[in-house]
């Protein structure tokens, strides 16, 4: 069993960083800590660890206070990043996963359409390639590569985020970034990085939303 006051209180901790909603909200100060402590008590009890109300409370404020802390410091660091980032929308896209032989068997004809292509990104996985192409390459795409196609998912937008250099030796700036499209339901399709390009593809019924969004986080930052 854990019973010292400190161990307690790294258990507590641990659990709140495993649960982000919870994160969240001790970050922006929204939760009753007395009804989390209620809560998360007697999940410690049924791990065979003892404590009280009253040390999983305060074990909960000084976790939200540290929380509270890392976030504005984050936040100092990325808003330059974020204030000088400037955003583009690439509508009705399709993303194409492929095995990883075919699209290699097949580089030279389908690198042929990066150049007339009003999109193209092409990603290696470990055993796959997945590209995103615009709607008028993508027939012929699917043409070169069937039938080794994993997966074709098509009415995609891509949200492009241009940053400042400094995104490259800047932590947290995407994760900023995608935590607030998560927060907002938003599922991302693709997250692509390029030198100091984020490109984040999701569903055209979800990125105006988006949009509206990461303008108003890049607004209010300058």
């Amino acid at each position: 069993m854990v019973k010292s006051r400190t161990s307690v209180a790294k258990v507590v901790k641990d659990m709140v960083y495993a649960h982000p909603a919870i994160k969240e909200c001790l970050t922006l100060e929204i939760i009753n800590h007395s009804a989390l402590a209620t809560l998360i008590l007697s999940e410690l009890q049924e791990k065979g660890i003892t404590s009280s109300p009253g040390a999983v409370k305060m074990a909960l404020i000084r976790t939200g206070e540290e929380l509270k802390q890392k976030k504005a410091s984050i936040e100092r660091k990325i808003n330059p990043v974020v204030a000088g980032t400037v955003i583009e929308l690439q509508t009705d896209l399709r993303v194409i996963t492929a095995e990883k032989t075919a699209v290699l068997s097949s580089i030279r004809h389908i690198s042929s359409h990066a150049e007339t292509a009003r999109f193209f990104q092409l990603t290696q996985g470990v055993g796959t390639f997945t590209l995103v192409i615009s709607r008028e390459e993508a027939d012929a795409i699917i043409e070169i590569l069937t039938p080794h196609i994993v997966e074709s998912i098509s009415d995609q937008t891509a949200i492009v985020l241009i940053s400042p250099q400094e995104i490259i030796t800047t932590p947290g700036v995407i994760s900023y970034i995608t935590g607030a499209l998560s927060s907002m339901g938003i599922n991302i399709t693709q997250v692509i990085s390029c030198h100091k390009d984020t490109i984040y593809v999701l569903d055209r019924e979800n990125a105006p939303a988006a949009y509206r969004l990461l303008e108003d986080i890049i607004l209010s930052m300058r």
